[in-house]
């Protein structure tokens, strides 16, 4: 249903980023509206579950379990006090069911964007296709504006951090202690002190440091965010090799290889694509036939995990930035920004993988004896991890 929403769901989350709130998604129908009743979508109720405001799965059916709580409405220059209820219906399978009230019915049209917003166990309802809502935002005197900037804290160890940075970045520019991609973050680390190793951990007292090169008139990369293997038990193509053989080419060398982006806007050059699977809180990678059109599924990935992943991994981040000069052996570095973000919003990450802007690259060929692979790398375009992250805190380091 987010796909008929009358606003940009990813702007709506680069909105909501920039003041630092994580939020589930609701598109209303007409005939939901009329009732004030909507289907508590998989990413509500997983959003409501962590948050430890309600947990579906230990409710009952029926009238008798019904769960009851204050709300909030987000007015432009106000709060409006309206009742949510959670139930299970006993008819069905008792699907899930949220009620927002009968202010709702007022405070939104079909089709218009809601966002679910907890603080602080208290559950606040945000048109995102209301203007005059999305401004309020930026309004430091308004009523939901200073709740939310209750909310917001540093880490202690960021300045351990960046004071180590700014005497890196008073070397100047430094040559480079490994040719390719990966020198930029492999010095950086090394002249912090921190060993090359496959860790998933963040890389410094839980922060995360990832170095991006600066060069005038060069393509933005996008950043990869973390690698996570497929669940091969719960994928029908069983293993890696079975993908590499049934999916992947002979690259020049005659090697089976896949080296491949992809996304849930459409399939790639290979037919591959994304696709979320609400029912079963997992993430799809499905093969296209492209005479028939017909949808094979290949492989798994279990959301919960994939956030998680997410969440461990960027807690905090220093998004380093490296102006360049030279090439190869010879290329040096001088680091000299970090944009420092906080706590990754981590219920964004399914609608973000929807709307295309999540991507995820196979790097694996077939040596001869077994599928080796450089991970399955999950990454977002810089200009983007504002639907993912609260703002940064931007420091020069010159």
């Amino acid at each position: 249903m987010l796909e008929k929403s009358d606003f940009s769901i990813v702007k709506a989350l680069e909105i909501l980023g920039k003041i630092g709130v994580e939020s589930a998604l609701l598109v209303p129908t007409k005939t939901g509206l009329e009732k004030s009743i909507f289907d508590a979508t998989d990413n509500l109720r997983q959003y409501l579950s962590n948050l430890q405001y309600h947990d579906f799965r230990q409710q009952g059916q029926g009238q008798g379990c019904k769960i009851q709580r204050e709300a909030f409405l987000v007015r432009a220059n106000s709060l409006e006090k309206t009742t949510v209820s959670m139930y299970r219906p006993e008819t069905k399978r008792g699907d899930p069911r949220i009620w927002l009230g009968h202010s709702v019915r007022s405070y939104a049209a079909a089709y218009n964007l809601l966002a679910i917003v907890v603080l602080d166990s208290v559950m606040y309802i945000l048109n995102m296709s209301d203007r005059a809502v999305r401004s309020s935002f930026t309004n430091d005197d308004s009523p939901f504006r200073k709740i939310v900037d209750q909310y917001t804290s540093p880490s202690s160890v960021a300045r351990e951090l960046l004071g180590l940075l700014r005497g890196i970045s008073q070397q100047g520019f430094v040559k480079t202690l490994r040719s390719g991609d990966t020198g930029v973050g492999y010095t950086l680390e090394t002249l912090l002190g921190i060993s090359a190793n496959s860790r998933k951990a963040p890389d410094f007292k839980g922060i995360e440091i990832k170095a991006k090169r600066s060069r005038a008139g060069s393509g933005v990369n996008r950043s990869t965010l973390f690698s996570k293997a497929p669940n091969w038990k719960l994928s029908p193509i069983g293993n890696a090799k079975n993908l590499l053989v049934m999916r992947g080419y002979d690259d020049k060398n005659g090697r089976r290889s896949l080296y491949h982006t992809l996304d849930a806007a459409e399939p790639n050059s290979l037919g591959l694509t994304l696709e979320i699977d609400p029912e079963c809180d997992w993430l799809k990678q499905v093969y296209v036939d492209p005479s028939s059109g017909a949808r094979v599924h290949d492989v798994t990935w279990e959301i919960p995990i994939l956030k998680n992943d997410l969440a461990a991994k960027h807690q905090e981040t220093f998004w380093v930035k490296a102006a360049c000069r030279g090439r190869g052996n010879m290329e040096a570095f001088h680091y000299v920004e970090v944009q420092h973000t906080q706590k990754a919003m981590t219920a964004n990450l399914p609608a973000l993988i929807e709307a295309g802007v999540l991507t995820v690259d196979y790097a694996l060929h077939y040596n001869g004896t077994r599928a080796r692979d450089h991970g399955y790398l999950f990454k977002i375009r810089p200009d983007s991890l504002g639907a993912l992250f609260p703002p940064p805190r931007i420091h020069a380091l010159l």
